[in-house]
């Protein structure tokens, strides 16, 4: 589930957006704000922003600047009627992956929005509240970063790559711990932790399941 965030004080732009974006990803969360102090009390996580640079209480590009210093994976899309080779410029120089000047064509916008978000997707794995970012090592919980140590990671991204696949304890000992000597209780302990971190309740998890005598399973939020 991509969460897209609309940051313009032109309330056309936000209704037009908005709807063409849900209408591209029905499963896709968006969120418009119409001034910077609205967007900087929200604590979402967002994959993608599309942003004003004149805006009614603040500069859009040292918004960006701070986007880029908070999450250096969210992408940003900058829409300004400031076209010149100079705005462009700092633009990209603030940390923009786009520039798009208005008067814009729609259509064109969501063909860039859905590059960016397909080049994010190769090592994003979303399971809808759970999200897993394979590049910048993020684990996320209904938008809420979770920050898990090295091992409970790795674990993590083992079975999530493996889903499906009953994976044995010996299997991620050898996997994760490599040539350090634990004992088997040790991805029992890690696994507990895990749950703790990403399910709602852990005595009933939906993303990594138990099998009896064998290992565990990550079956990705799915009703059994």
């Amino acid at each position: 589930m991509w969460r897209i965030g609309i940051v313009d004080d032109d309330e056309v732009v936000l209704k037009e957006l908005s709807s063409k974006i849900s209408s591209t990803w029905r499963s896709a969360k968006v969120y418009t704000f119409s001034t910077a102090e609205s967007f900087l009390e929200s604590d979402e996580d967002l994959d993608l922003v599309v942003l004003d640079v004149m805006l009614p209480d603040g500069n859009g590009y040292e918004l960006c600047e701070l986007i880029k210093e908070s999450n250096p994976k969210t992408r940003v899309v900058l829409l300004t009627v400031l076209g010149d080779d100079e705005s462009v410029l700092k633009g990209f120089e603030v940390g923009a992956d786009d520039y798009v000047v208005k008067p814009f064509n729609p259509d064109v916008l969501i063909a860039r929005i859905k590059r960016f978000l397909e080049r994010n997707k190769k090592n994003l794995y979303d399971f809808g509240d759970l999200k897993v970012d394979l590049s910048g090592g993020c684990v996320y919980v209904k938008g809420k970063r979770v920050y898990l140590p090295k091992r409970e990671f790795e674990t993590l991204v083992y079975l999530v790559e493996n889903k499906g696949q009953v994976i044995s304890r010996e299997r991620l000992l050898e996997v994760v711990w490599g040539d350090e000597e634990v004992s088997p209780r040790a991805v029992d302990t890690a696994i507990k932790r895990l749950r703790k971190a990403i399910e709602e309740d852990p005595n009933r998890p939906r993303y990594i399941k138990t099998v009896w005598g064998i290992g565990y399973v990550f079956v990705g939020g799915e009703e059994s």
